[in-house]
């Protein structure tokens, strides 16, 4: 007689082995989408808030450099100021030298009564008292190198003995930097 085998028992724990194999599986791939997709969230989350903390940063700094922008230009303007004041004295300062050395070539008895200065020419307009002082003068206006001696305007003898004098001077090429 053949003996009846039970099967039942074997088939079970097959399915069984089957069923937690394939739930297994299913259930890794369901957790690794899950924590794929959880990892590209926080990621993309991240680089969002990365993103609005550099616009906020930027709108800070714009913000920052808006509020700079009227004080820097103060000071754009006073470093100006401060630059003409400086070109002033420099002019100043060249101008009193230029202005020393034509005091010195006056001789005692001359004197300035009018200076004037346009555009590249000094105009000298004053009194000596002899003719000596005016020839001296003229003399030394003709040696002195800063300016050239144009021609001499009119001099003429007034009611009181004293030689007035009127000389135009044209600024020499060599030291148009001095002024």
């Amino acid at each position: 007689m053949i003996a009846t085998i039970n099967l039942l028992p074997w088939r079970q724990t097959r399915r069984y082995i089957c069923l937690r194999f394939w739930a297994v599986f299913f259930s890794a791939a369901l957790l690794l989408s899950i924590g794929v997709t959880l990892i590209y969230n926080s990621v993309f989350s991240v680089e969002n808030r990365v993103a609005l903390l550099l616009v906020e940063a930027e709108n800070k700094r714009i913000a920052a450099l808006t509020a700079l922008k009227p004080r820097l230009q103060q000071r754009l303007q006073q470093w100006q100021q401060v630059q003409a004041r400086n070109k002033q004295r420099d002019q100043t300062q060249s101008w009193q030298q230029i202005l020393q050395q034509l005091a010195e070539l006056l001789p005692e008895q001359a004197w300035l009564t009018k200076m004037t200065w346009q555009q590249g020419t000094l105009e000298l307009t004053g009194n000596t008292l002899n003719f000596a002082a005016l020839k001296a003068l003229e003399t030394q206006l003709r040696q002195q190198p800063l300016f050239t001696l144009n021609r001499p305007g009119e001099t003429q003898q007034d009611a009181q003995g004293r030689w007035q004098f009127h000389y135009r001077l044209t600024r020499s090429d060599t030291h148009d930097n001095a002024l």
